[in-house]
C-alpha cells in the first residue's frame, strides 16, 4: 500500500510530465524547423533542442513562467547563437588537420626555458595526432566539447 506522500508524489510527477508533453515537447516540430530555418550552420539542431528541454524543465522547478512555448523558443535562440558565435570565435578548423595545434600560443611561454617549451609543443603536436588519429565522430565531439 502507498503512503499519502507517496501518492502526491506520483500526482505531481504525473501532473509535471503532463505540463512537459502538452506545454513543451508538442512544439518540437516547429521548434526545430524554426532552428533550421534561422540557423542553418547549426549542425546538430537535436542536441539544441535537447538543451532547451532540459534548461526550460531547470528553469520551470526554479520558477514558474507563462508562456513555456515563448520560453522555449528564447533559450533555443539563445543556445544556437551561442553555437554560432562559437563557431566563428575557434581558431581550430575542425576540418583540417590538426596540425596547427602546435601554432597556437596556447600557453604563455615567456618564462619557461627553452627544454620546457619543447615539451610543451610536443605535447601539443601530441594531442594533435592522437585527436586526428580518432574516428570523424569521436574527433568531432572532442573538437565541439574541449576546443572550442
Amino acid at each position: 500500500m502507498s503512503s499519502p506522500d507517496q501518492l502526491q508524489r506520483r500526482r505531481v510527477e504525473t501532473s509535471d510530465a503532463r505540463w512537459f508533453a502538452e506545454e513543451v515537447h508538442a512544439h518540437e516540430p516547429s521548434l526545430k524547423a524554426y532552428l533550421r530555418g534561422t540557423f542553418p550552420s547549426v549542425s546538430d539542431v537535436d542536441d539544441v533542442v535537447q538543451e532547451s528541454y532540459l534548461r526550460i524543465w531547470k528553469a520551470r522547478a526554479a520558477q514558474p513562467f507563462q508562456s513555456a512555448r515563448a520560453f522555449l523558443f528564447k533559450v533555443a535562440r539563445n543556445l544556437a547563437l551561442d553555437l554560432v558565435r562559437r563557431e566563428q570565435v575557434s581558431p581550430i578548423d575542425v576540418a583540417r588537420n590538426f596540425s596547427e595545434l602546435t601554432e597556437l600560443s596556447l600557453i604563455d611561454e615567456s618564462g619557461l626555458s627553452a627544454a620546457e617549451r619543447a615539451v610543451i609543443q610536443e605535447k601539443i603536436r601530441l594531442l594533435g595526432e592522437a585527436i586526428a588519429r580518432l574516428p570523424e565522430c569521436c574527433r568531432e565531439i572532442i573538437v565541439l566539447r574541449k576546443l572550442r
